[in-house]
């Protein structure tokens, strides 16, 4: 199963904008055509998320990449990659594995921030970013086999291991040894059991604490939209109907809560894949935008977490000048 949008999303983008009355700023960066945009205009100028066929529901929404701890006080790592988000479903799948360019076409969104600092909220470690958003791209844009990230996803797509990071930052040979650390995206139980449903350990004991763990999740994470009872539960998201997705089911979240709710979470581990990296253990990575692009209850906190940071504008590739790939 192979699938790509980047053809369709370049020919419709300007007649896009032109319907929705957006000016957008465009610009090269290393050859690359970006568009760039007020983080409140996210939603309407992100590519949305694609739904080919044999890709799970829970992977068709645009999340956001919390590196810097902009959400939740002291989480994320010290020293961030200027990414914002990316439609999780987007690049090419061939069977469980997803490439997914970075660069230009496949909904990867940077920061347009002019400096590594980040502003930080009283009594939080100082963090910084690895370079600029423009500096970044033209780091990692010099090939598109350094432009691309590849997914390997297990059997039911809640966990990943990422490879190409290393090797676009440090260069192939180097790679070599960085790629013995494990880079991986790991679905969170409580979203596992809301999506799919997830198999309980043996015995009434353990049945009963977790099922009163995920019930007390939901109210905390999805709470039900209106009232609307029929969404509570396991197995409810992702089918067509009014629960099918975090935006249609889930009502307001409360701000204390988003500490627990966090849909993946973007780890960094030593080889063998068990322990994490001290310091650079990784960070959560929330839904903010479902396949229809609605926001779901958390994209208003993100957008508010990250604009208190002082970072106002985003961009993302449309395509390499020329349309060749390198």
């Amino acid at each position: 199963m192979k699938f790509s949008r980047t053809t369709l999303f370049t020919a419709t983008l300007a007649a896009s904008y032109s319907q929705l009355g957006m000016a957008l700023e465009e610009e090269s960066i290393s050859g690359i055509t970006v568009v760039k945009y007020p983080i409140s205009e996210a939603i309407q100028n992100m590519t949305k998320p694609l739904t080919p066929e044999g890709v799970p529901a829970h992977l068709q929404y645009i999340v956001g990449l919390d590196q810097g701890g902009a959400v939740v006080k002291n989480d994320g790592i010290p020293v961030a990659d200027p990414e914002y988000a990316v439609s999780l479903s987007s690049g090419t799948f061939d069977g469980r594995e997803q490439k997914l360019n970075r660069c230009y076409g496949d909904g990867w969104t940077f920061y347009d921030n002019k400096s590594k600092s980040i502003e930080v909220r009283p009594d939080e470690k100082k963090r910084s970013f690895s370079a600029t958003g423009e500096n970044f791209l033209s780091n990692i844009s010099g090939s598109d086999s350094h432009c691309t990230l590849t997914f390997g996803w297990n059997k039911d797509f809640s966990e990943a291991k990422i490879d190409g990071y290393w090797e676009a930052l440090i260069g192939d040979k180097l790679a070599m040894v960085a790629d013995n650390f494990d880079l991986v995206i790991e679905m969170q139980p409580y979203w596992r059991w809301k999506f799919n449903g997830v198999a309980m350990e043996p015995g009434l004991l353990n049945w009963i604490k977790e099922s009163k763990f995920a019930n007390d999740m939901d109210m905390k994470c999805c709470p039900p939209k209106d009232n609307n009872q029929q969404c509570l539960g396991e197995n409810k998201l992702g089918v067509k109907g009014p629960c099918e997705t975090i935006s249609t089911a889930c009502g307001d979240v409360s701000e204390n809560n988003l500490e627990y709710c966090f849909m993946f979470k973007r780890r960094n581990l030593f080889p063998g894949g068990f322990v994490e990296i001290p310091g650079f253990n990784g960070y959560p990575v929330y839904p903010l935008v479902d396949r229809y692009g609605k926001p779901t209850p958390y994209n208003k906190f993100y957008e508010d977490a990250v604009s208190a940071r002082g970072l106002e504008t985003i961009f993302h590739g449309i395509e390499r000048a020329g349309n060749d790939e390198l």
